[in-house]
């Protein structure tokens, strides 16, 4: 069966755009047991380097708006049937791209807030970069859907920065996992789970490293588009 094509829009940063994908390929085959080079779906990935946008999020509002409507633009000249993002904090403008291009671009805030109620999920911790905690684009989310969150305040989001910053560079480790560990013992407060609201930080923290479940937001993302793309 031919399967419609994916557009991955990355390169926010290129170490995370990498486990994107792999993290794709991982879930067709457990979930769809892709062995065959046709059993996946077609992928094109345009991995762009976004100006105006470091660890901490979005430094130019309209700078960044204007390059990631170019890119979904790209990816569907190039055709893509459905548009993915490999970073959670410019889904700030998800509506500006959704309405540049006319295939679905799945938002992943929205669909992970979503599986985290599916899991019955009452109170998650956020965990995010700079400018989603600052603009509350989860926890808008979240609460939208009768979701309760608990962010963290500015000494915790610097902590976050900086494991942010060591997978951009490619430098995390088990120290990052101690930090976060710390993180969550200082604010945790009864949380059900913690919701990985950033796609560098699951390169740092894996399900399992942290006493409490942990909400990947890139597989939530992932497995909703390639949900799309085996029922057609």
């Amino acid at each position: 069966m031919k399967k419609d094509m994916v557009g991955i829009l990355g390169g926010m940063g290129p170490e995370a755009s990498v486990y994107f994908y792999h993290l794709l390929i991982q879930i067709a085959q457990e979930k769809y047991k892709a062995v065959q080079d046709t059993d996946y779906p077609p992928v094109v990935i345009y991995n762009m380097p976004l100006d105006d946008f470091d660890e901490t999020g979005i430094r130019d509002s309209e700078s960044v708006r204007a390059q990631l409507v170019t890119g979904v633009q790209k990816l569907e000249a190039f055709g893509a049937r459905y548009i993915v993002i490999a970073c959670n904090t410019v889904h700030r403008f998800h509506a500006e791209m959704q309405a540049a291009v006319s295939v679905p671009v799945l938002n992943i805030v929205s669909e992970t807030a979503a599986e985290a109620l599916r899991r019955g999920y009452k109170k998650v911790v956020l965990l995010t970069s700079e400018d989603t905690n600052r603009s509350g684009l989860y926890r808008d989310a979240c609460e939208k859907i009768g979701l309760a969150t608990i962010s963290v305040g500015n000494e915790e989001q610097q902590k976050l920065n900086e494991i942010i910053l060591h997978v951009m560079a490619g430098t995390q480790g088990p120290a990052d996992v101690r930090t976060a560990d710390e993180i969550l013992k200082r604010i945790e407060a009864n949380a059900d789970a913690v919701l990985l609201g950033c796609t560098e930080l699951p390169l740092a923290i894996r399900e399992g490293d942290l006493d409490i479940p942990v909400l990947n937001s890139n597989r939530v993302i992932l497995e909703a588009v390639l949900a799309k793309v085996y029922t057609v």
